[in-house]
């Protein structure tokens, strides 16, 4: 699909459409339906997007990058694992690698003990 500007879309798009579009997969396009992060209508088992919803969510400040506190690229400024929780994923960022691995046993530690502490009220 080739469009020099917003308004040559057709005011509603397939997913493929919409892939195309954002230059996107179509399944990472229904899992960012599927998780909320675009708005769409199902009709039966295919998503329908408005062109006003491919705009907002390209046109809006951040659209993807607001859901990240920090760049993953960036280091941590104290040198501790930086957690991101991008809705419900949490993304861990470490250097070197064996911090990863201290925050992973940890993390994993501090969960488990929250589990049986709720198991026993």
């Amino acid at each position: 699909m080739t469009t020099l500007h917003w308004t040559e879309l057709p005011l509603v798009l397939t997913s493929e459409q919409a892939a195309q579009v954002l230059q996107l997969t179509r399944r990472t396009i229904t899992n960012m339906l599927d998780r909320g992060d675009l708005h769409g209508v199902k009709i039966g088992k295919e998503w329908r997007i408005s062109r006003a919803e491919l705009v907002r969510f390209v046109e809006s400040p951040g659209a993807l990058a607001s859901q990240a506190q920090q760049p993953l690229d960036a280091p941590a400024a104290d040198g501790d694992p930086i957690t991101i929780d991008q809705g419900g994923i949490l993304v861990v960022q470490a250097h070197p690698l064996e911090d990863l691995t201290d925050f992973v046993q940890k993390e994993h530690e501090r969960r488990m003990a929250e589990l049986m502490r709720q198991a026993s009220l």
